[in-house]
């Protein structure tokens, strides 16, 4: 029997290379960054992730005729920054995040929020993860306008990652 290769396991070893064109329009001011790193299951970063996300309700962005659609790709630590402005839909995600890294079989999804949102205790989504998980999706403050928020593929703290249906 004959096995087809799918979308997953052609992206390669390269995928900043392949996707170069993505992230030539994709730097934006924004009123906040959110940033931080891509870590694997040992804590070390992963050079070669992209993070593509959305900001919901958003008019505008960096890639001209995708409102609200953000690619960036980490760097040499794993690092990542979104600039992007201030969300205006309370209890809802500041951005919701598709990570794409090699050795994922499967993109992952998952979100993230402030944790200055005056309605994070009442966000829908957000009480859907154990109360001992939430942590991994919420952005920290880290100065005027600044976030910060990393994502860890495996262990302990591993970011919560959803399946949508």
């Amino acid at each position: 029997m004959s096995k087809l290769i799918t979308t997953t396991q052609t992206i390669g070893p390269f995928p900043h290379e392949g996707w170069r064109w993505a992230f030539e329009s994709a730097s934006a001011a924004g009123e906040i960054i959110i940033h931080g790193q891509v870590l694997d299951g040992d804590g070390q970063p992963i050079s070669d992730a992209i993070l593509e996300a959305w900001q919901p309700g958003a008019n505008g962005g960096p890639i001209a005729g995708l409102p609200g659609l953000y690619r960036v790709p980490s760097g040499d630590e794993g690092e990542f920054r979104f600039a992007l402005p201030r969300p205006t839909a309370h209890g809802a995600p500041a951005l919701y995040v598709t990570l794409f890294a090699r050795g994922l079989l499967k993109h992952q999804f998952t979100a993230v929020f402030l944790a200055d949102d005056p309605q994070l205790a009442q966000s829908p989504l957000l009480s859907q993860v154990p109360s001992e998980r939430r942590a991994t999706l919420i952005a920290q403050a880290a100065g005027p306008g600044a976030y910060h928020w990393n994502v860890r593929l495996q262990g302990p703290q591993e970011t919560v990652f959803f399946d949508y249906e």
